[in-house]
C-alpha cells in the first residue's frame, strides 16, 4: 500500500492529476488567494487535492513510474499496481477506512459509499511554496491616531511633574526670621562714653605715675607734708632711673678689621730656548759647551719632565722677542724659540 502511496505523491508534483485504474483520480484543484475580513488572515495560492471516483481508466502515468522506480517491464509494473489497488479495496472493505499520509484518508459512509477527506498540506503548491498565511490588523483611521498619540504625550508629561508640598507656616516663618537679621543689621548700635586713657600710649607706665596731692596740703600738718615731699622726689627718681632703662639703647659693638692676604701673581717669564733635552745630563753637557761669548746667561728650566736650555730670559716680551730675532741671526741657533714660564 506504502508503495502505491509513494508513486502519486511523485507523479503530484509534476501533473495535476493522477489516476488510480479501478479506484480513482487524484485531482489538483488551484485555489486563488483569498482573504479572511474577520480573521483579518491572507492565504496565498494554493492546490487543495480532490478525488473523482468517475476517473478509473488507465491514462499510464502510473505503471510508467513504476516501471522507472522498480526496472521492470510494463507487464510486471501493471501487475504490481493490480495488486496495490486491491490492497486497498480490501483494507478499506476490512476496517471502513484507509490513510494514505499527506493525500488524505477514506472511509465508508452509512449508505456504503466512499468518502474522501484531503489532507493539509502545501506540498503540492510549487507556485507559492514558501509563502504561508499571514496576519494583517485593520490599519486605525489617521485621527484616531493622532488622539492616542496626544493622549500619551499628555500622560507623560504628568508622569514627569513633580508636586513638592511646602507649608505655609513654614515659608512664614523664614521671611519673619529674614526681616529680623535685616533690621538688626540696620539699626546702628549706641557708642557709650570711651575712657580715653585706655587708648592713650606712654613710655612711662601709668601705675608709676604719682600725682601730687595738692588738696592735702592745708589740712595735713607741715610733717606729713615734708613726708609726702621726700616721697614724691623718690619716686621722681625711680620714674627717671626708668625712662633711661628704657630710652638708653646699646652702641653698637665694632667689628674687628680682619686683613686679608693679598695674593702675588707669579711673574711671567720670557726664555730664549735653544735646544732641549729628556735628561739632566744630557742638558749639562751641553751647557757646558756652548760659548759663553755668545750666549751669557745660558742656563736650564725644567717643565714638564724636560730640561730646556735657554740662552737668556727677560721679563718684558719685546726685549725677549728682540734677543731672540737677533740670536737667530747667528746659524748655531736659528731654530731658537720663544718659551713663556711662571
Amino acid at each position: 500500500m506504502l508503495r502505491i502511496v509513494t508513486h502519486i505523491e511523485r507523479l503530484l508534483l509534476v501533473h495535476d492529476c493522477v489516476i488510480v485504474p479501478k479506484f480513482g483520480g487524484f485531482v489538483l484543484q488551484a485555489v486563488p488567494a483569498m482573504q479572511h475580513k474577520e480573521e483579518h488572515t491572507f492565504r496565498p495560492l494554493r492546490k487543495e487535492i480532490g478525488f473523482n471516483m468517475t476517473l478509473q481508466h488507465n491514462d499510464g502515468l502510473l505503471p510508467e513510474s513504476y516501471m522507472q522506480m522498480h526496472e521492470v517491464s510494463y507487464r510486471q509494473a501493471q501487475l504490481m499496481l493490480e495488486e496495490d489497488v486491491e490492497d486497498i479495496k480490501n483494507i478499506l472493505q476490512q476496517y471502513g477506512k484507509l490513510s494514505l499520509g499527506v493525500l488524505g484518508s477514506f472511509s465508508i459512509g452509512e449508505e456504503g459509499q466512499m468518502i474522501f477527506h484531503p489532507g493539509e498540506t502545501d506540498l503540492f503548491s510549487v507556485g507559492s511554496y514558501g509563502l504561508p498565511v499571514f496576519h494583517f490588523p485593520v490599519l486605525a483611521p489617521l485621527e484616531m491616531e493622532r488622539e492616542e498619540a496626544v493622549l500619551l504625550t499628555s500622560q507623560k508629561e504628568k508622569k514627569d511633574t513633580l508636586y513638592i508640598p511646602i507649608s505655609r507656616k513654614l515659608i512664614r516663618t523664614v521671611m519673619a526670621s529674614a526681616a529680623a537679621v535685616a533690621l538688626f543689621l540696620l539699626v546702628s548700635t549706641p557708642v557709650r562714653d570711651v575712657n580715653q586713657e585706655a587708648y592713650t600710649a606712654s613710655f612711662v607706665p601709668t601705675g608709676m605715675v604719682v600725682q601730687k596731692p595738692v588738696l592735702l596740703e592745708a589740712v595735713l600738718p607741715d610733717s606729713t607734708v615734708a613726708e609726702a615731699d621726700t616721697k614724691q622726689e623718690s619716686s621722681e627718681e625711680v620714674i627717671a632711673r626708668e625712662v633711661k632703662k628704657v630710652v638708653s639703647v646699646p652702641a653698637p659693638e665694632k667689628k674687628a678689621f680682619v686683613s686679608r692676604p693679598v695674593v702675588v701673581q707669579p711673574k711671567k717669564m720670557y726664555h730664549i730656548v735653544i735646544a732641549s733635552f729628556p735628561s739632566e745630563s744630557q742638558a749639562d753637557e751641553f751647557i757646558a759647551g756652548v760659548d759663553r761669548n755668545e750666549c751669557k746667561h745660558v742656563s736650564k728650566v725644567v717643565r714638564d719632565g724636560k730640561y730646556r736650555i735657554y740662552a737668556d730670559k727677560f721679563d718684558n716680551r719685546e726685549a725677549a722677542e728682540s734677543y731672540m730675532a737677533t740670536l737667530r741671526s747667528n746659524p748655531k741657533y736659528k731654530d731658537a724659540w720663544l718659551f713663556i714660564s711662571r
